[in-house]
């Protein structure tokens, strides 16, 4: 599996000492690898709409079990907004790994109904938890790859067809209670409701009631 080192966000001197120090660490070493093909919607997504995004492949390549956290983060440089983080839904945002081996992560978009359309690309991340401390300076590991898709600006099919069926049905009542109150006045029936009041009378000087 190849890997792409994080490089955006460790500094070239880091770097060089990782090179250099985590081979004498005391045969301990912490490596993080992630697929180097990048991850893409083959069609566009549509405002309100949600989509399974391709899995992405995380590997612990360390010496060490590894508890492995993905997250978004624009690194690479290309055309395209940035994916915002609360569009993707990792199935497992924290993986944990033993040495030398790997797990596909399930991805969902969920695009919000205000979107707006356009391209979107940012990378997936992967960051592994543990470091090394060599010469005053503690290491870690991380790995990333491309994520890009495109937002449509319609929403999503199917939505003008439920818009249609509800309107249909509503319209379909109001037909139906039309037909009902026409069919009524067409018979001539009507319903009275009569009240009569009851009168209980007086009584007498002899306890007797009188109307």
């Amino acid at each position: 599996m190849a890997l792409r080192g994080l490089l955006g966000t460790l500094a070239p001197a880091v770097i060089a000492g990782a090179l250099v120090a985590v081979p004498q660490a005391a045969q301990a070493s912490v490596g993080v690898g992630i697929q180097a093909g990048a991850v893409r919607l083959s069609g566009a997504a549509h405002p309100g709409q949600s989509v399974a995004l391709p899995g992405v492949s995380v590997v612990n390549s360390g010496s060490h079990p590894e508890s492995i956290r993905l997250s978004v983060r624009r690194i690479s440089k290309g055309p395209g907004r940035p994916v915002p983080a609360s569009w993707i839904q990792f199935g497992a945002p924290v993986v944990q790994l033993k040495p030398k081996h790997a797990v596909r992560v399930t991805l969902e978009l969920v695009v919000p109904a205000g979107a707006k359309p356009g391209a979107y690309l940012s990378d997936i991340v992967a960051i592994a938890s543990g470091q090394l401390s060599a010469d005053g300076a503690n290491l870690g590991a991380g790995a990333a790859t491309l994520l890009e898709f495109r937002v449509a600006p319609d929403p999503a099919p199917g939505f003008w067809w439920s818009l249609f069926t509800q309107t249909l049905w509503a319209l379909l009542i109001v037909i139906l209670l039309a037909a009902v109150v026409f069919a009524v006045r067409r018979s001539g029936l009507r319903i009275r409701v009569e009240r009569e009041a009851v009168s209980y009378g007086t009584a007498d000087e002899y306890g007797g009631w009188h109307a």
